[in-house]
């Protein structure tokens, strides 16, 4: 496993080397990329590897219609780009999204669970599309003057491989390039019809997300700082041209993003992150993005791993509260059982392990259940 991280380590610090100055004149359409410089050329051969890598490490989320949706979504951005700029949803729940040089976008589930509509999802998408377009890829790769001091910031061993396979998944781009970015998908966003003033929405959800929680990842959408200036730069886009309104596609947004929201809180929980959850779960919004019993299920599940003073009568609450609301919901059941198992009621128990092998008969840890049933 070391040998791919610092493989991958290799790859991001060569497409972040030095190259000499020279004119960097942004795609027009599709049609250029068979025109490419040598240098590009080289450029995009090692963004290939990257894809190649990412996608032998079995992290691209499987759901199709998904995927599909949030290609459509760029292809309504980028129209002249279509077949050209492909976005790729990551199984990961780190906030980030990231642009490689020859047109991979890479969108982290985390990140899509947190948006509210389409135009949120589309205002992400837009900035990562004019990296692309603009080549920062090259022009980052001629700034960056020490490999040594790259190396420093991406030869973290054990972050998961979403999280060092481009430039911008670490830091994010230069300022004056991002700022760049953010004036061009605005545009973009205008162009495509969508609200503008939901452009600022969605970093200010990511940036209230990452103080309160505190997040040390190195990466640009958990940043303080990046997302700060995300905010001021888009404001400041929105004081200039005016609030038209435009379309939200919040129904449809809902309808394609339920399993990818129920996804990246099995994930969370997984990995121990249950300060994400009970912060997501807790926040007035998730009684629209979740439905109740999931909502009250998970944010058991979430106090049940923090464990501190007081967090088990949480815990049971909210198992409580879920089989209120779904009374037909097995692992609402099998939690609350293993919770008075934990605290030695088998009275309380065993009504509840036998209700869960109802409802689940073929459940995987059947064989579990049932020898602690018949215990005498």
């Amino acid at each position: 496993m070391v040998v791919r991280w610092l493989a991958v380590t290799s790859i991001v610090m060569t497409l972040g080397g030095c190259a000499a100055p020279g004119p960097v004149k942004p795609f027009a359409g599709s049609e250029q990329v068979a025109t490419i410089s040598e240098e590009e050329s080289r450029l995009w051969v090692q963004a290939r590897d990257v894809d190649a890598m990412i996608r032998k490490s079995g992290q691209i989320y499987r759901d199709e219609v998904v995927q599909q949706y949030v290609q459509q979504v760029m292809d309504q951005l980028y129209p002249e780009f279509k077949g050209t700029v492909r976005v790729r949803v990551i199984d990961s729940p780190i906030l980030n999204a990231f642009a490689l040089p020859n047109g991979s976008i890479y969108f982290n589930l985390g990140l899509l669970a947190r948006a509210d509509n389409e135009a949120q999802l589309a205002t992400v998408l837009a900035h990562e599309g004019a990296h692309f377009v603009n080549k920062h890829g090259l022009q980052q790769r001629r700034v960056i003057k020490s490999r040594t001091a790259f190396a420093m910031g991406t030869a973290i061993v054990g972050v998961p491989l979403a999280d060092l396979i481009a430039i911008s998944s670490i830091y994010g781009f230069s300022r004056d390039l991002e700022r760049e970015a953010d004036a061009i998908g605005y545009e973009r966003l205008r162009a495509a019809g969508y609200d503008v003033r939901e452009s600022v929405k969605v970093f200010e959800h990511l940036y209230a997300e990452a103080k309160a929680l505190d997040v040390k990842q190195p990466v640009f959408f958990s940043s303080h700082p990046k997302l700060k200036e995300r905010i001021d730069s888009f404001n400041s886009l929105i004081e200039v041209s005016g609030q038209a309104q435009g379309r939200i596609g919040k129904d449809v947004y809902m309808q394609h993003m339920r399993d990818v929201r129920l996804t990246s809180l099995q994930t969370d929980l997984s990995m121990n992150r249950y300060k994400s959850v009970i912060l997501v779960l807790e926040n007035e919004m998730s009684v629209e993005r979740y439905e109740p019993y999931h909502r009250h299920y998970y944010l058991g599940e979430a106090y049940r791993l923090r464990d501190e003073e007081g967090d088990a009568k949480r815990a049971e609450a909210a198992y409580k509260k879920a089989i209120e609301v779904r009374d037909d919901f097995a692992p609402s059941y099998r939690a609350l059982g293993l919770l008075y198992l934990k605290k030695k009621e088998t009275d309380k128990s065993r009504p509840l392990f036998e209700k869960y092998l109802q409802l689940a008969p073929n459940a995987a840890d059947r064989a579990y259940v049932e020898h602690y049933l018949n215990k005498p």
